[in-house]
């Protein structure tokens, strides 16, 4: 499971992640699918919301190997 994935689930889904966020839920569907790079403000805030069970270390990670494909 991917960070992106866990922080869907840790959330309830889609919509409720991108409320959490502050983004729209077509941005989580875009991470969610690889097609956009999750930003490093929401990386940490989804940190800060999750308590560090997804960091933003992980979120980066996933859009490091997004930019290197």
């Amino acid at each position: 499971m991917t960070p992106i994935e866990k922080l869907v689930e840790f959330f309830g889904g889609q919509a409720k992640t991108a409320a959490a966020l502050g983004v729209s839920q077509a941005a989580v569907s875009y991470w969610f699918n690889g097609t956009h790079a999750m930003g490093a403000n929401k990386a940490f805030l989804a940190e800060e919301l999750t308590n560090g069970q997804i960091t933003a270390r992980q979120l980066c990670t996933v859009r490091s190997k997004i930019a290197a494909a």
